[in-house]
C-alpha cells in the first residue's frame, strides 16, 4: 500500500504524450510540492502553466486533488486548466473513488501524482491507481507534513531494498 508505481523526478518534466502512450489519460494530482512550492502558492511558474496547456492540448484531464478547501485550491490554481477536486480525505481513498465513478473514468486511465509516501500514494493505492511519487519541489516543508517524511523514510527504504526497479526516474519510460 505504500509503495508507488514509480517514481519521477518532477512531474512537469513529463512529456504529456508519456502518458498517453500509457494509456493515461486522467492525472490526479497531490498540489502542495507536487505542482507548486508549499510556501509560494500564489507564484505562477511559466513551466507550470506550459505543462498544463500541453496536456490540453493532448486532451489529457488534470485534476489537482488537494485536502486543502475548494476556495483554497481553487486560488492556488487560478488561470489552470484543471479541474479542483478539494477536501479529498488522502489517503483515504472514498472521495477519490466516487469522483471517479461520478466522471465514469477507468483506473485504467487514471495515475495519481503527489510527493507523500503516506498521503498520496496511499490514497491512489488504496483507491486502485497507478501512482507516481514525486521528489517535492522544496526541501523545506509544513510542520504536519514532516512528521509523514520521518515515517516515509524507512518505507522508501523497505520499498527500494526489495525492488530494483523502483528508482528516481527522469521519464516514465526511462530503463
Amino acid at each position: 500500500m505504500f509503495k508507488p508505481t514509480m517514481m519521477i523526478d518532477q512531474i512537469l518534466d513529463i512529456d504529456p504524450q508519456e502518458f498517453l502512450d500509457r494509456g493515461i489519460t486522467v492525472i490526479l494530482s497531490d498540489l502542495d510540492n507536487t505542482l507548486v512550492p508549499w510556501n509560494e502558492r500564489q507564484r505562477r511558474d511559466q513551466k507550470l502553466l506550459n505543462w498544463t496547456q500541453a496536456l490540453v492540448d493532448k486532451q489529457i484531464q488534470l485534476v489537482v486533488a488537494s485536502n486543502n478547501s475548494q476556495e483554497r485550491v481553487e486560488k492556488a490554481v487560478a488561470g489552470l486548466h484543471v479541474t479542483v477536486l478539494a477536501r479529498a480525505h488522502k489517503p483515504l481513498p472514498f472521495v477519490i473513488q466516487k469522483f471517479l465513478r461520478q466522471q465514469q473514468w477507468s483506473s485504467k486511465e487514471v495515475v495519481f501524482v503527489g510527493d507523500q509516501v503516506l498521503t498520496d500514494v496511499l490514497a491512489g493505492n488504496l483507491a486502485h491507481l497507478q501512482t507516481i511519487l514525486v521528489r517535492p519541489l522544496v526541501a523545506t516543508d509544513a510542520k504536519k507534513t514532516r512528521i509523514n517524511r520521518f515515517f516515509e523514510r524507512p518505507l522508501m527504504w523497505w520499498n527500494q531494498k526489495f525492488d530494483s526497479q523502483l528508482r528516481w526516474r527522469q521519464h516514465l519510460d526511462d530503463k
